[in-house]
């Protein structure tokens, strides 16, 4: 019979975007384009439809929903500007498969779906379409089916019901309840899908639940105190729904006939190869890759070309014989033509390991669950491949570390590897396939659905991780072209790859809390809560939920009356400028709801989940991320120590749980202003050389230019701080508009201060400049070391997009250096303490070392700690400096 697919094409394209951002040819990216395409391309295989439509989302203050409800959907982001680069090509694709594109003003993609799925589906046409907005459910009928990207096909009201919990009819009013945070649908407070189900199970709609409201006591988990919120929020539950609830009876200016579809080839051909789509082109029938000037380049294709030339061999994935390995002696006898000239990846996720070499992918099972899973002896193996020889590779090696592997010799880490040359910042090995065999895995949700991955068997796990291990290990040779053609070669085996044992041994060894200590502050926290609730609650007039920016912005500037309370599209802003403005002006309410956001943020951040996450005898495994940041700085998590407020009185309350174990102290060292030496190191400005050289205070010496004071007189406290703010503020590419933000003075006081900060250090805007125009030149930057980053946007047209480039250009340069700096004393460091039992390297948040030393060798240890941060890097005309703290608790020696 004859089918429709229906295409939600927002969906469709972020969903393609964010699984292949580093796709892109010498000119553009293109990872959204082809992710479509590829998606395009099995849907047409899959249903082979006669009919299809492109539904297309407007911009959202063009929706009809935002008259209804302001803040409909105001929590979403800007587009990437990558992607936006990619819609010209996905449109024209759809122009040249004769795919009709359809956007209708005031109303959304899925109105468009809606409306004329309803019309198919009359007529006796079965319906697909294509979605990840599991709102959409709602649209499933007896002709309409919903294909859920990534995830699986509802067929039926039962699959809808498994899905979501209750049958297609009863989506709107579920939402109505629980409101959709991702569209900023407020629902009713307190109500989630537990509480929700069984009211509409038992009443039916939203009507059929508020002509019951008193009744609801007879549910588990409602009382009168729900029930209260219920009524009070009577008006959002209904708002609520009609948010949820997906328009139908849209009119289109077309026939049926008109949904019909014809692609012309010679289009698409000269698409694919401008795009350098080399399979796409196959699909076409044809070989040809060779570039063709374009009849569309200058107009709808037109892009700023990039300097940086990326000529690459066509890699193609490797033939392996797959294996399940059952026991030890299989793995040897396995693995007994293994040479040292061969190249072996070892791959762990979860469950096992792949052991890939020369044409065999062998798939080794530790830690599946029951007797399907026919684990190997993890000890037994970890000491087979301790003595491996050939040259071993791996992703994420620290990972193999922390299961207890070493190995005899250097492995190679290709996610290192790989971020180094794409400047990736996400964990995760398919995206490496994605880029060099433009092959997009499989999504583990689609294959294995909601299975438990631990009870899944050896032999369905194990052929999984193996086409992914294949698929990576097809790109061995091409990644260490790359690494070798960018020259990365030494900041990879001389920076980040002796790093990774460095980490690993951090993660291991944590750092101790007290327990009693946060349990007693959190008791105190909660409250100061308490109080301030009470206090906001009273000068407010009435009690409502502080955690509701719509509740708060009607008390403030409705009832109250305060100033700034303009209303726009999404309703009153009460976020941190607003309030802070308002405290300014002695709004003690304003004042109070300050407090009351930072004491809340601390509590739930860190008094309480740190405790949580402790593991033996009370001790902290933070997590360090070595390819988190795009400049080489280190990130952490689980929980992340960087964040925690440095100088502020909560900072230090927060450090204060961080301890030593007993006859055992904490030594803090970090370097002094080490970004702003690195700067006058680089630049070479004679000002800021002389600062340093000299010894000179230099946040004093940058005061008296800035406010043009004599050379006798003094500088304050005040101006010293402001100078400090400039100082840094040039490192981070402050425009005037920021800097008068941050200092709260005008722009034009703030363009000045800039001006007469570059009259003062003039080799350092010239460094800029220099640092810009390579960027220009060659579409990424370079560290004093030789780390790359890619600097998106360096050829924007867009002039605030060309200027965010530029200030991550300049930041790049001067942050990485410092952060690199730091890489290589911890290097240096952990060579030497390595083999020491009475000292411990615990922790590294920016420019600070934590380390835990035995009290008797306190004084010898630090003059040795002061020697490696000041002597292992040492900067042209500059000296680093270091300051360092001993304390029992990381409060004291910070």
């Amino acid at each position: 019979m004859k089918r429709a697919l229906l295409l939600d094409v927002s969906a469709m394209m972020y969903r393609a975007y964010y699984a292949n951002m580093n796709m892109r040819t010498k000119e553009m990216p293109t990872g959204a384009v082809y992710g479509f395409l590829l998606s395009l391309f099995q849907l047409l295989k899959e249903y082979e439809p006669e009919y299809m439509a492109a539904a297309f989302d407007i911009k959202r203050s063009h929706l009809k929903r935002t008259e209804l409800y302001a803040e409909y959907k105001s929590n979403r982001d800007t587009t990437p500007e990558d992607l936006v680069k990619q819609i010209p090509y996905i449109e024209a694709i759809l122009d040249a498969f004769g795919i009709q594109r359809i956007k209708i003003d005031g109303y959304e993609a899925d109105d468009i779906l809606g409306s004329l799925s309803t019309k198919l589906s009359k007529k006796g046409i079965p319906v697909t379409i294509v979605t990840g907005d599991k709102d959409i459910s709602q649209l499933l009928d007896e002709n309409t089916e919903i294909y859920l990207l990534g995830k699986e096909v509802l067929k039926t009201r039962e699959d809808v019901k498994n899905y979501i919990n209750v049958y297609p009819e009863k989506i709107p009013d579920l939402f109505g309840l629980i409101g959709d945070s991702s569209d900023c649908i407020p629902g009713v407070r307190k109500i989630g899908p537990k509480k929700a189900v069984p009211m509409l199970e038992k009443y039916g709609n939203l009507e059929g639940i508020y002509e019951n409201i008193d009744k609801l006591s007879e549910l588990p988990g409602v009382g009168k105190t729900l029930i209260q919120i219920m009524k009070e929020d009577k008006e959002l539950a209904f708002l609520s729904r009609s948010l949820a609830k997906i328009e139908r009876n849209l009119d289109f200016p077309f026939s049926l006939e008109e949904l019909q579809f014809e692609k012309k080839e010679e289009v698409l051909r000269e698409i694919f190869q401008k795009l350098e789509f080399k399979s796409f082109l196959k699909r076409l029938g044809s070989e040809e890759t060779k570039e063709e000037k374009s009849l569309l380049q200058g107009n709808l294709f037109s892009a700023s070309p990039r300097a940086e030339k990326e000529s690459r061999t066509e890699v193609k994935e490797k033939n392996l014989e797959k294996k399940i390995i059952k026991s030890f002696e299989e793995l040897k006898k396995e693995m007994e033509d293994f040479s040292e000239e061969d190249k072996i990846l070892l791959l762990y996720d979860r469950l096992g390991i792949t052991c890939t070499f020369s044409q065999k992918n062998l798939y080794l099972p530790f830690f599946h669950e029951g007797l399907l899973g026919n684990n190997l002896d993890l000890e037994e193996c970890k000491q087979f491949f301790s003595t491996l020889k050939g040259k071993i590779y791996t992703y994420h090696l620290k990972e193999l570390y922390k299961l207890g592997f070493s190995f005899s010799k250097p492995v190679y880490d290709m996610m290192i590897a790989y971020h180094l040359v794409s400047s990736q910042t996400k964990e995760d090995y398919t995206l490496i396939g994605q880029y060099y065999l433009k092959k997009i895995a499989e999504d583990e949700k689609t294959v294995f659905a909601k299975q438990k991955l631990e009870s899944l068997s050896a032999e369905v796990y194990g052929d999984f991780l193996l086409n992914r291990a294949g698929v990576l290990y097809s790109c061995l040779d091409i990644l260490e072209e790359d690494v070798k053609e960018k020259e990365l070669e030494a900041v990879l085996w001389e920076t980040e790859l002796p790093l990774i044992p460095v980490l690993a041994d951090m993660e291991r060894i944590g750092i101790k809390i007290d327990r009693k200590y946060f349990e007693a502050y959190s008791l105190e926290l909660t409250e100061k809560l308490a109080l301030l609730e009470k206090a906001i609650w009273e000068e407010a007039g009435e009690e409502f939920n502080l955690n509701s920016p719509k509740q708060l912005g009607e008390i403030l500037f409705l009832k109250l009356n305060l100033p700034t309370g303009k209303k726009t599209k999404t309703g009153f802003s009460t976020d941190v400028e607003v309030l802070e403005h308002l405290s300014s002006q002695g709004f003690q309410i304003a004042s109070n709801l300050l407090e009351y956001r930072k004491l809340a943020k601390l509590k739930n951040t860190y008094v309480d989940p740190i405790p949580k996450m402790t593991g033996e005898g009370d001790r902290i495994h933070t997590c360090y991320h070595q390819i988190g940041t795009v400049t080489g700085r280190l990130s952490s998590s689980d929980p992340n120590l960087q964040n925690i407020p440095v100088k502020t009185e909560e900072g230090i309350r927060i450090r204060q749980g961080f301890i030593a174990r007993e006859g055992w102290k904490l030594l803090s060292i970090d370097y002094s202003q080490v970004e702003l030496r690195v700067l006058a190191s680089l630049s070479k400005d004679e000002n800021l050389l002389k600062a340093y050289q000299e010894k000179q205070d230099l946040h004093s010496v940058t005061a008296k230019r800035i406010f043009e004071l004599q050379e006798d007189e003094e500088v304050s406290r005040e101006q010293r701080i402001m100078a400090k703010i400039i100082n840094f503020s040039i490192i981070y590419g402050k425009t005037p508009f920021g800097l008068a933000k941050e200092l709260g003075i005008s722009v034009k006081d703030a363009g000045e201060y800039i001006k007469r900060y570059f009259a003062q250090y003039p080799r350092v805007a010239q460094f800029e400049r220099q640092v810009i125009t390579f960027a220009e030149e060659h579409g990424y930057v370079e560290t004093y070391f030789g780390r790359r980053r890619i600097i998106d946007g360096i050829h924007s047209k867009n002039k605030m997009v060309k200027s965010q480039a530029e200030r991550m250009a300049v930041n790049t340069v001067v942050q990485g250096t410092a952060a690199e700096i730091l890489k290589k004393v911890m290097i240096k460091i952990y060579s030497w303490l390595s083999q020491k039992t009475d000292i411990h390297l615990l922790l590294q948040v920016h420019d600070e070392l934590i380390f835990e030393i035995q009290e008797g060798k306190l004084q010898e240890y630090e003059e040795n700690l002061i020697r490696f941060m000041r002597e292992t890097i040492q900067l042209e005309e500059v000296e680093l400096e270091v300051n360092t703290n001993i304390g029992d608790t990381w409060a004291e020696a910070k």
